[in-house]
């Protein structure tokens, strides 16, 4: 399986047009030229890939900060995820609480 890192490098290069030389783990989103519309368009990416809804936004100002985070989520450390399948019947929209990446 693709580590969530390379995923999301992947995501920034392919989708955002980001160059490869410039995407490591110490880069921050604003380095990047990404903001918070991009991140969630990246999140969504992210989800889609792994098949998941997360249950909170990942944080972090660097990528691999927040790809860390991203893992914990799915490890179910700090708020888990959910299987995309969707929302049991009945259920309100998904809300992401909190700051993005």
């Amino acid at each position: 399986m693709e580590s969530v890192y390379h995923m999301m490098a992947t995501t920034l290069s392919e989708h955002f047009g980001v160059p490869e030389e410039h995407i490591h783990p110490d880069a921050t989103f604003e380095e990047l030229d990404i903001d918070s519309l991009a991140r969630v368009e990246m999140l969504a990416v992210v989800e889609d890939r792994l098949k998941v809804t997360l249950d909170q936004e990942p944080r972090g100002t660097t990528l691999g900060e927040a790809a860390t985070q991203v893992e914990r989520l799915l490890a179910g450390g700090t708020g888990g995820a959910a299987a995309a399948a969707g929302p049991p019947p009945g259920a309100g929209p998904a809300s992401l609480p909190g700051p993005l990446l």
